[in-house]
């Protein structure tokens, strides 16, 4: 799988908690996985845009504060599309557990 196609399932996933803006998906990716994904400007806004030319996410402008911000929204659409890109991405995980060695992660194994 691409890692842009991650990247999308990754931000329909947060959306499909509640709307959002752009800081806040890349840190709740980044809190909810530990760390491990982080996404900066160069891959969540493309992907963003990408989100909502393709009709699974709309954007409006929130004025709150000194600057506005663009709140994003999942659609039915893109709650359809994320079922399909989650079972899509088990199917691969799956996958690639059955490949990858177990007992290596078992310290008494060497």
């Amino acid at each position: 799988m691409r890692l842009q196609t991650d990247t999308k399932a990754l931000v329909l996933s947060v959306l499909a908690h509640g709307q959002n803006h752009g800081y806040g998906i890349a840190k709740s990716i980044r809190e909810t996985s530990d760390g491990v994904l982080k996404l900066g400007e160069g891959q969540l806004y493309p992907a963003l845009h990408a989100l909502e030319e393709a009709g699974w996410v709309t954007a409006e402008w929130e004025a709150t504060g000194e600057q506005p911000r663009r709140i994003y929204k999942i659609t039915p659409q893109g709650r359809a599309e994320l079922a399909h890109r989650v079972a899509r991405w088990s199917a691969f995980a799956g996958g690639v557990a059955k490949v990858l060695p177990n007992d290596l992660l078992d310290p008494e194994v060497g």
